[in-house]
C-alpha cells in the first residue's frame, strides 16, 4: 500500500475537506480507495475515487479528466469534478451507481445468472453503446481496459462503463501503464506487452474491438481464448466458442472471430461496424433458443501469470527474478521482455544494462513479437543512463521495427538535447507539440530547450500553455514566479 500522507486516512463518517462526507467505502484496491459520500454543498450521494499515492503529480492520478464537460450518456459513469482538497488529497468525483461489477455476475452464473441469450445480449450491446459513444465524442476516447471488472450492472439490467485510468486519447504519447495480469488476458496482442498504450485513434479502437472480442468470448463460452499473459502475446491458438459451446450460431462466432483477429487490420474497422454485425447476429441467435448452461473457469496460470501478478504488486525486483529463471529454462523471449519491463520499473538501470548488453545479438535477430516496444524501452534506460550512443543505436533499431510517431520524436529530442542541440530538439519538439498538442512532458521539454537557446519569451509562452494543462504544479508555478521577476512574464 503506497500511503503518502501521515494527516489522514479515509474513514466511515469522516470529512474530506469541506467537500465530501465519506459513507462507506465501495472498494479499496492497491492504488486507491472508491467511497460513497455525501457531497456537502448540496446533499448530493456521489461516489469520490481517493488515490493512495498523492505524491504523484495532478496528471497522472486524473482518470477520465476528458469526460468532465461531455454530454453524459446513460451506459457511462459521468464525472462531475477532480481535483486537490488542502493541497493534498486528490479526488474524483463520480455518479454513484448501486450495481455489481459484471465480473461479479458472472461468477454468480451458478445462480442463473446469463443463461439466456437474450439477457447477455442485452447487457453486451449496452457496452457496445458506451463504446461507440466515446469513440464518436468531439475529441474521441478509446477506453483501452474494457474487461468485467470495469462494466457495472444495476438494477434492470443497466450496464454503466467506468475505470478511464487507461483511457487514451488518439496519439496519446505516456497512458498510465495497465501491470494487471487480468487486464492482459483482455488486451489486443499488440497491446498485452508495453510499456505505454498509445497510437492513433483507429489503433486505439482497433485494440478495443479486440477487447470487446474477448468479453463477447467469455460471455458466450464463460472462458476466455487465452488462460495467460504469454498466450495472449503470442496470439496462440484457442478453441472456437461451437467447440465450448455448440448452440451458438455460426454468425455470432464469426463476430467473436473477426474481433479477435491478431492482425489489426482484420478486425472489424470501426465500433459501428461492429455494431451492425452483432445486431444481426444476435437476432439469428436469439431464434435458435436458450443458451446452453456454461459456468465461468478461473483461467490456467503459468511462468507469466506469476510475473504480471509480482508487477501488480509492484514487487518488480521478484518480477524481474521469476521472468529471468523462465529465460534462463525456455529462452522464451517474452520472457527477456518481461525481465526487461520489470528491471526498468524497478529502476535497477545497471542490471537492464547489462541484461542488454548480454543478449544483443538475440534481440537485433528479428524474432522479437513487439521490438518497437523494446526498442522505446531500451532508449529511455539509456537516456536515463546518459548513454547517449547506446540510446542512439537502440533508437535507430526502433525506427527500423516501425515507422516513426510522436513517441519516437520525444525520444529523439530527448537525444539531440542530451548532445546540446537544442535548435534541432526545439525543431522536433515542435512538431510533437503540433502531432499531440498540449501534452506536459512537451511542454517541459519546450521550455528547458527554449531556456538553453536564451529565447526566454519562447519559453514563457510554453510555460503559460503548461500552466493551463497543470493548473496546480509547483515547478511550473515557482518558474512562474521567477520569470516574473526577471520580467520575462
Amino acid at each position: 500500500m503506497n500511503i503518502k500522507s501521515a494527516h489522514f486516512l479515509p474513514g466511515t463518517n469522516k470529512r474530506l475537506g469541506d467537500k465530501y462526507l465519506l459513507l462507506e467505502c465501495l472498494g479499496d484496491g492497491s492504488h486507491g480507495w472508491v467511497w460513497r459520500a455525501e457531497r456537502l454543498k448540496d446533499g448530493k450521494i456521489v461516489a469520490v475515487k481517493i488515490p493512495k499515492d498523492i505524491t504523484r503529480e495532478d496528471r497522472q492520478l486524473a482518470e477520465g479528466k476528458e469526460l468532465l464537460n461531455v454530454e453524459p450518456h446513460e451506459n457511462i459513469v459521468q464525472i462531475f469534478d477532480m481535483g486537490r482538497i488542502d493541497n493534498e488529497w486528490f479526488y474524483i468525483e463520480m455518479e454513484y451507481f448501486p450495481s455489481q461489477t459484471l465480473a461479479q455476475k458472472l461468477d454468480d452464473r451458478q445462480r442463473n445468472f446469463g443463461q439466456t441469450y437474450e439477457r447477455l445480449f442485452r447487457i453486451y450491446r449496452q457496452v457496445l453503446c458506451a463504446v461507440h459513444y466515446l469513440a464518436e465524442l468531439p475529441v474521441p476516447i478509446s477506453h483501452g481496459d474494457i474487461k468485467p471488472h470495469n462494466i457495472l450492472v444495476g438494477e434492470r439490467d443497466l450496464v454503466k462503463l467506468t475505470d478511464f485510468g487507461s483511457s487514451a486519447l488518439p496519439e496519446e504519447i505516456y497512458v498510465r501503464t495497465r501491470e494487471n495480469g487480468g487486464t492482459v488476458l483482455y488486451s489486443a496482442p499488440e497491446f498485452s506487452n508495453v510499456d505505454s498504450r498509445r497510437g492513433s485513434l483507429e489503433e486505439l479502437l482497433l485494440g478495443d474491438i479486440y477487447s470487446l472480442g474477448v468479453l463477447l468470448y467469455q460471455l458466450l463460452t464463460g472462458k476466455l481464448p487465452h488462460d495467460t499473459p504469454a498466450q495472449v502475446q503470442r496470439h496462440a491458438p484457442f478453441k472456437l466458442p461451437t467447440e465450448i459451446n455448440s448452440s451458438i450460431h455460426t454468425d455470432l462466432e464469426q463476430v467473436v472471430l473477426t474481433c479477435l483477429q491478431k492482425r489489426a487490420e482484420d478486425r472489424f474497422s470501426t465500433i459501428s461496424d461492429l455494431i451492425h454485425a452483432f445486431d444481426s447476429a444476435a437476432t439469428k441467435q436469439l431464434k435458435v433458443g436458450a443458451i446452453a448452461p456454461v459456468f465461468q473457469t478461473k483461467p490456467a496460470q503459468d511462468w507469466s501469470s506469476a510475473v504480471l501478478e509480482a508487477m501488480s504488486d509492484q514487487s518488480y525486483q521478484k518480477a524481474a527474478q521469476l521472468a529471468s529463471q523462465e529465460y534462463s529454462r525456455s529462452k522464451d523471449l517474452q520472457a527477456l521482455h518481461q525481465q526487461l519491463i520489470a528491471l526498468y520499473r524497478a529502476n535497477r538501470l545497471f542490471d537492464f544494462e547489462k541484461v542488454v548488453e548480454d543478449n544483443k545479438a538475440i534481440l537485433l535477430e528479428g524474432k522479437l513479437t513487439q521490438p518497437a516496444a523494446l526498442f522505446e524501452l531500451i532508449v529511455k534506460a539509456n537516456l536515463q543512463l546518459r548513454n547517449i550512443s547506446q540510446a542512439n543505436f537502440w533508437l535507430l533499431q526502433r525506427k527500423q521495427a516501425e515507422a516513426e510517431n510522436a513517441a519516437t520524436m520525444y525520444l529523439e529530442s530527448s537525444i539531440l538535447g542530451l548532445e546540446a542541440k537544442y535548435s534541432e530538439a526545439r525543431v522536433l519538439l515542435e512538431k510533437v507539440n503540433q502531432t499531440t498538442p498540449m501534452k506536459f512532458h512537451v511542454l517541459s521539454q519546450l521550455i528547458l530547450v527554449c531556456e538553453q537557446m536564451r529565447d526566454y519569451s519562447g519559453a514563457a509562452a510554453y510555460l503559460k500553455a503548461a500552466l493551463r494543462v497543470a493548473p496546480l504544479d509547483n515547478s511550473m508555478k515557482e518558474k512562474k514566479e521567477l520569470y516574473a521577476k526577471l520580467g520575462v512574464i
